[in-house]
């Protein structure tokens, strides 16, 4: 297009073969593209598909793209006649390729805008996991994670690759060549988030590692800490005897599923059941909660940690009461557990003459599954990551401040952000700190906020974010990383 301009400039005479459209002609042309355009914009809000699988004419269904251009034409005659009737062959713009390079036009454009969102020199996290398309072939799914001018958390899903393999080096090269195609300087990736759950977790492993690699401050931080109870649930099934009862468990939830009367039996019940528990106090939600800010990450993972340890050390006894109990109140048979456990039927090389019921089940059950997810825990949350949560939570203005600390705010800062802070802002900041407490003390509002994120939003509003602004430096950084729920 560009070479034919070229020539037309050069050679004026060219123009003698060139067809003039009418104004006439340009309205149609007009209203044909903005016609598909609209049907476009609207499928792809809504994440519908937009061909069927067969679009021949003399269908009475054909596709949610030309049934919904049939719609425009039924409210507009004008359409109807433009678009379906009289338009030429060559400028329908209703061909699955007019389509693709629409959307992907629009795509470029979201891509454009969330590219300034994120700002020249803005930090941002990636969250990353993979997917897979209608024909079961490897996708990665990229989000950036960043806080926004206006102090609001943004989480934008970015792009999708797909990938020939899902070894690290190969992710991480596609990621970086997202990056380099959109202007985004990998060393401002200041965190990285992926699903631990997936089953592609040892490749997510490795990916985290070579980041850090070269961008040792690219924190890597397990974001599903609302999907703790199931990552507990996951370990557990590490255990070949509970593995097997959740298999079992699983047939029993199908054969339940298969029935539409007997899942409804059963779900009212659970209803009533669950609800009986949570008003008895004997039921507790946080495991699964859909959001959890980094103090309440902090708080559940030490104190599941903690729990669990408390658990595995004294907590048998009260255990297998709670076990008998359970038993005798719906019927089931309880072996003695002073009796000789026999691993199978008949003699097997692995039995182990002297084991009784209670060892069994306290040592080779109760203990290997309270040990795996004490592994998984401390594979998700390292030490390293606890103590930058620790850290970041000293800003946290919950309770008064309670756990605010000069020394560990400016440790998280030099520590933690040595790139994004020099020595001379380290000092500044240490004194910035200091005012920043009395106005803390002194300003009724600062009492009355729940969550860091709040209180960046109300620095902004009051326009003491420029006054501290190596605070509210800070407090940016910190929310960048993927703590929180990916709501993507």
């Amino acid at each position: 297009m560009a070479m034919q301009k070229c020539m037309d400039i050069r050679n004026p005479t060219q123009h003698i073969d060139r067809v003039v459209q009418s104004p006439e002609d340009v309205r149609k042309n007009r209203l044909r593209l903005t016609t598909t355009i609209e049907a476009i914009r609207y499928l792809a809000n809504q994440g519908m598909a937009f061909r069927g699988g067969d679009e021949s004419y003399d269908l009475s269904n054909r596709g949610n793209f030309i049934e919904f251009i049939k719609a425009f034409s039924r409210m507009n005659v004008d359409v109807e006649k433009v678009v379906l009737e009289k338009a030429p062959g060559n400028a329908k713009y209703i061909a699955p390729m007019i389509q693709k390079e629409i959307l992907h036009i629009f795509a470029n454009k979201v891509r454009k805008k969330i590219r300034e969102e994120v700002g020249e020199d803005g930090k941002f996290c990636i969250l990353v996991d993979e997917a897979l398309d209608e024909s079961q072939r490897e996708q990665m799914a990229i989000i950036l994670r960043f806080v926004g001018h206006d102090g609001f958390i943004c989480e934008r899903f970015f792009d999708i690759v797909s990938v020939h393999d899902t070894n690290s080096s190969t992710l991480k090269t596609e990621i970086c060549k997202v990056f380099g195609r959109h202007n985004l300087l990998v060393k401002n990736m200041c965190g990285q988030g992926y699903d631990g759950a997936s089953n592609m977790h040892g490749q997510w492993s490795g990916l985290q590692a070579l980041f850090l690699n070269d961008y040792p401050y690219a924190y890597y931080i397990h974001y599903f800490a609302h999907r703790l109870q199931l990552a507990l649930n996951a370990a557990a099934k590490d255990v070949g005897v509970i593995w097997r009862f959740f298999s079992m468990l699983n047939n029993i939830v199908n054969f339940v599923s298969s029935s539409a009367k007997r899942h409804s039996e059963l779900k009212l019940t659970r209803k009533v059941e669950i609800q009986e528990l949570l008003d008895a106090g004997k039921l507790g939600t946080a495991l699964q909660g859909k959001s959890q800010d980094i103090v309440s990450a902090l708080n559940l993972v030490s104190s599941t940690k903690m729990k669990l340890d408390e658990l595995r050390n004294n907590g048998w006894d009260d255990f297998i009461k709670s076990v008998l109990s359970f038993c005798e109140q719906h019927d089931i048979c309880v072996p003695d557990m002073s009796a000789r456990h026999k691993m199978g039927r008949g003699r097997s090389c692995q039995q182990k003459d002297s084991i009784t019921f209670e060892h069994y089940y306290r040592i080779d059950v109760f203990n290997d599954v309270i040990d795996f997810q004490l592994v998984e825990l401390n594979t998700r949350f390292p030490e390293q990551t606890m103590e930058l949560l620790y850290l970041t939570s000293t800003l946290d203005p919950r309770n008064y401040f309670k756990r605010f600390s000069i020394d560990d705010i400016c440790n998280l800062a030099e520590k933690v952000y040595p790139e994004d802070f020099t020595t001379t802002e380290l000092q500044a900041l240490n004194q910035q700190l200091g005012f920043y407490k009395i106005d803390m003390d002194r300003l009724p509002a600062f009492k009355n906020l729940d969550s860091i994120h709040e209180l960046l939003k109300w620095l902004l509003d009051t326009g003491l974010a420029h006054t501290y602004h190596l605070v509210d430096r800070l407090i940016r950084l910190v929310l960048t990383l993927p703590i929180s729920t990916s709501t993507t």
